[in-house]
């Protein structure tokens, strides 16, 4: 851990992951090493409340990248209803080969996008799937405080 970086105040903290990558970026793609220093760089920084609060917020992050993978279903339904009433209508007016070219053209394009999409969804949720495994780790670190005082 670089001793340079700026500690911010629990209470200043606006986004989970934004803060949890100012700690240490791409930890999850790091040694085991690293990832107990990171452990015990945030179990220096916060108290077990604190974590549990931001592993809620990075569960809620996950649980809706899960839900708003529907979007990308949505967004190829809809290219497939264009490009199908394009090709209804277009192929009655243009030449055979022209229509293909443009078959051909709008066919890589969607793949490409959706290469696009799928690789940066699945590589935040690994992301955030990562540090949120490192931040139970933190949990399951710390140990219960049970203060009994002892009557004298």
């Amino acid at each position: 851990m670089s001793e340079t970086k700026e500690i911010i105040e629990f209470g200043d903290i606006k986004d989970a992951e934004i803060y949890l990558q100012r700690v240490e970026k791409d930890i999850h793609k790091k040694s085991f090493s690293d990832q107990i220093a990171f452990r015990e760089e945030i179990k220096k920084r916060h108290d077990k409340k604190q974590i549990q609060m931001l592993l809620g917020r990075l569960e809620d992050m996950i649980d809706n990248k899960k839900a708003l993978s529907h979007f990308t279903t949505a967004f190829f339904a809809i290219l497939s209803f264009i490009l199908g009433g394009t090709l209804n209508y277009g192929l009655g007016l243009a030449e055979v080969s022209f229509a293909s070219t443009i078959i051909i053209l709008v066919f890589y394009t969607a793949v490409a996008i959706w290469f696009a999409l799928s690789f940066g969804e699945s590589r935040r949720l690994k992301k955030l799937t990562g540090y949120k495994r490192l931040l139970q780790e933190c949990l399951e670190e710390i140990p219960d405080k049970r203060h009994f005082r002892r009557r004298v």
